[in-house]
């Protein structure tokens, strides 16, 4: 009896040592891809900075112009004749309590909608102007307004610099990177 004791706590032991083995095998195996795809993760969200930063260089051109335009759009709506508007009606709480809307309210929204969109590009482009003033002293700066404002490609911008293709490429993602952890912070530093 004792004997059957020690052989079936010898297997038990056995069995535990097994089965830890399987697990410590299958959480390590885990573990890798895990870090696989953590790495993998940070080269795209590298690029994806990258990315981020050229969409945003590509549109700080248009959205000085969104500014005035609608700096335009405001002067527009301010001598705009509104009249008395019988489709846009105001409810207020109860059924029986229907209001026009005076038309000075309904310009004053107007206005306000478009001061919003001011202020939000206004925004975008105090934020990109702080990434150019970054690298606006680099003697390789000029890539980037001929790439990103003039949208010269980087074989006329060798021709103009003058340099071969391979620097503007070069410098271009090294001034890239600079604007990028300007823009991001130490986000953009995640490999």
């Amino acid at each position: 009896m004792q004997n059957e004791k020690n052989v079936s706590n010898s297997d038990t032991k056995q069995e535990k040592t097994e089965l830890q083995g399987l697990i410590e095998e299958a959480v390590e195996h885990k573990m890798e891809e895990v870090g696989r795809r953590l790495i993998l993760a940070g080269k795209k969200t590298q690029k994806n900075w990258t990315k981020m930063t050229m969409k945003r260089l590509y549109s700080y051109p248009i959205l000085k112009a969104n500014i005035e335009r609608y700096r335009k759009d405001i002067d527009d709506i301010r001598k705009e004749d509104m009249g008395k508007s019988k489709s846009i009606v105001e409810f207020h709480g109860d059924i029986r309590e229907w209001e026009k809307p005076d038309v000075e309210d309904l310009r004053a929204a107007k206005i306000h909608t478009v001061e919003m969109k001011i202020d939000r590009d206004t925004r975008e482009v105090r934020e990109i102007e702080v990434a150019l003033d970054s690298v606006r002293a680099d003697q390789y700066y000029p890539i980037i307004e001929m790439k990103f404002f003039q949208h010269m490609t980087h074989e006329e911008i060798a021709d103009k610099i003058p340099c071969g293709v391979t620097t503007v490429s070069r410098q271009l993602g090294r001034l890239l990177d600079i604007i990028n952890v300007t823009l991001y912070g130490a986000d953009a530093l995640a490999r």
